[in-house]
């Protein structure tokens, strides 16, 4: 191999700070293979896990390049946000409830639902750069990129022991993508999913977090709260504190 060609872990580098945020594993390898024709896709793959903080059996020894915030979508790494969870916390995963007008056709999970809860609390999940997927009331836990067809199930509707085995076939599901002792999991679109999900998730070790709505926070309304909003704001404190009382 001629020395003076840079190495895939070297381009790998070049490509995270090129590439807008969040790039695709696709792209990370076309910009490798462009400067590298001479390297097998398999070669550059297994360079990317290797520079992948979150990846599974990462080898240890080179400091991490990049950070997968889903399935097949990475930032680049940040030292200092990902080298350690805040304490009492071994990882954060946050679930995008359903909600909103569904599309008329197929298509990715991430983009079924028209609403601006929905749009909102994904946009969020991705710039957190921690692991997110769709919850589905009738496909339970899904992928952003999974494709599904529309449907006319809302969690709500279901009678209990729906729910019930319902929120048992999500943690299952999630148990076998991330390790959920210790984990913080945030729970988006309603305290339907968030209620019946607690029960099962903190029998597994984990801790569930509801984000108050529209980036609201539990403190005291100020002075200037427009004053609809009060009644709204502890209404919501109200289904908190019910979803805390029940498993």
């Amino acid at each position: 191999m001629n020395s003076d060609l840079p190495t895939i872990w070297q381009l790998i580098d070049d490509a995270s700070r090129a590439l807008p945020e969040p790039f695709t594993r696709a792209a990370l390898i076309s910009w490798v293979s462009a400067r590298r024709p001479d390297v097998g896709v398999a070669s550059i793959a297994k360079d990317i896990q290797a520079a992948t903080d979150n990846a599974g059996h990462r080898p240890s020894g080179r400091a991490p390049l990049l950070h997968r915030v889903e399935r097949g979508r990475y930032r680049r790494h940040r030292p200092g946000v990902e080298d350690g969870p805040p304490a009492g916390e071994t990882g954060r995963v946050v679930l995008v409830g359903s909600s909103g007008e569904v599309a008329g056709t197929a298509r990715p999970a991430r983009e079924l639902f028209a609403s601006t809860g929905f749009a909102r609390a994904r946009e969020h999940a991705v710039r957190s750069g921690h692991p997110w997927f769709v919850l589905s009331a009738r496909h339970g836990l899904l992928d952003p990129d999974d494709v599904v067809g529309p449907f006319a199930v809302l969690i709500g509707d279901q009678p209990a022991g729906y729910r019930s085995a319902w929120a048992e076939w999500v943690v299952v599901s999630l148990a076998d993508r991330v390790r959920l002792p210790g984990m913080t999991v945030e729970v988006h679109g309603g305290v339907d999913f968030a209620q019946a999900l607690k029960g099962p998730l903190e029998r597994r070790g984990a801790r569930v977090e509801i984000p108050l709505p529209g980036g609201w926070t539990e403190a005291a309304p100020s002075d200037d709260e427009p004053e609809h909003q009060a009644p709204v704001r502890a209404a919501w404190g109200r289904l908190l504190a019910r979803v805390a009382r029940h498993p």
